[in-house]
Formats: C-alpha cells, sequence, structure tokens
C-alpha cells in the first residue's frame, strides 16, 4: 500500500488516525476535511484506501463511501458510531466498505487496514488477470479469423493456414495477431 486518505472534519482525529498509520509504512497519509474535497483529491490522486470519520461537515459519509466505492479502485473504511453499526453496513452491503465501530480500538482499526489493503492487491491481481486472458482471447479470435480467410481464399486447411500464420509471424518477427490482422486485412476486401 502506498497511499491513504483520511476524510474527517476534526483535525485531532486526523492526527490520531495518522498515528496509527504511520508505522504501516504507507508512502502517503493525506487528509481532507469533507466529501466534496475528498472527492476532489480523488480525482486529482490516486490513494489505495481512503478512511471515513464519520458524520462529515457536507454529508454523513455513508453517500461518498458508496460515490468512491463505485468510481474508484479504492478500499473503503467507514468509522461511525457503534448504534449505526447495522444500519451503515447495510446501506454498504452491495460495496466493499468496511464499517468499524467508534470509540475504535486501534488494533481493530489495523486488522481492518490490513485486509482491506490485502483484499484490494488480490482484487487488482485478479483485474490483471483477467485483462491478460481477455487479450490472449482477443488474439486468438483474430488469429482464427485469419485462418477463416485463409482457409476461404487460399483452399487452406485449418492446419496449414495455422502453420501458414506462425511462420509469417516468426519470419516477420511479429506477433501472430499482428500476421492475422493483416490477413483480414488483405483478403477482407473481398468478402
Amino acid at each position: 500500500m502506498s497511499s491513504v486518505l483520511l476524510v474527517c472534519k476534526q483535525d485531532d482525529v486526523i492526527r490520531v488516525l495518522a498515528d496509527v498509520l504511520r508505522p504501516m509504512n504507507f508512502q502517503l497519509i493525506d487528509s481532507a476535511t469533507s466529501a466534496g474535497e475528498g472527492r476532489r483529491r480523488l480525482q486529482e490522486i490516486e490513494y489505495d484506501l481512503v478512511i471515513v470519520n464519520t458524520p462529515l461537515g457536507d454529508e454523513f459519509g455513508t453517500d461518498f463511501a458508496i460515490d468512491i466505492s463505485e468510481k474508484f479502485m479504492v478500499g473503503v473504511i467507514l468509522i461511525v458510531k457503534s448504534d449505526l453499526v447495522d444500519s451503515i453496513e447495510e446501506k454498504l452491503i452491495d460495496t466493499t466498505a468496511f464499517v468499524i465501530p467508534k470509540p475504535f480500538n486501534r488494533q481493530l482499526l489495523v486488522q481492518n487496514v490490513r485486509f482491506v489493503c490485502q483484499s484490494r492487491e488480490k482484487f487488482q491481481r485478479l483485474q490483471n488477470q483477467n485483462r491478460e486472458l481477455k487479450a490472449k482471447l482477443d488474439d486468438l479470435s483474430i488469429v482464427f479469423r485469419g485462418k477463416l480467410f485463409l482457409m476461404e481464399y487460399l483452399n487452406l486447411t485449418e492446419d496449414e493456414a495455422h502453420r501458414y500464420i506462425q511462420k509469417k509471424a516468426m519470419d516477420m518477427r511479429t506477433s501472430p495477431r499482428k500476421v492475422a490482422e493483416q490477413i483480414i486485412k488483405t483478403y477482407g476486401k473481398k468478402a
């Protein structure tokens, strides 16, 4: 984790939260005193974690948490009065935000911060894997289309078309996708 945004209207609580987080080696511990200011900061800087101490000056903080959970790839922890925890958790059921009761226990906060950070990192890895798989599927789709054009216009078998694309890619020192795209461009005009 490298950056955290503390959203709280009280400077003394921001200092306490920063003191708790400092030993966790965040590269940036930033603060905002309202949801509006927090939204502006999130537009400017990519934070890994946002901790919201409710209520805020311009809104309670629940809508802010929902909004940023939907718009940004950021972990969110809300600190709320203990008698509101259940109702706030219910409102945040479709988000990845965590709710901590206050007065908060330092150890509980640290555990939740670690959990949210680890979960975010795992989610990012899964997103990256998903993007890589999608790119591979796109490549396979383009290569398959290229093979279909070769089979149709050059009367090659699928194996021959496959070998043709692979050999061209090796000869040209490029990817099979690039070769297939060129084939599609060439023979697609005739279709």
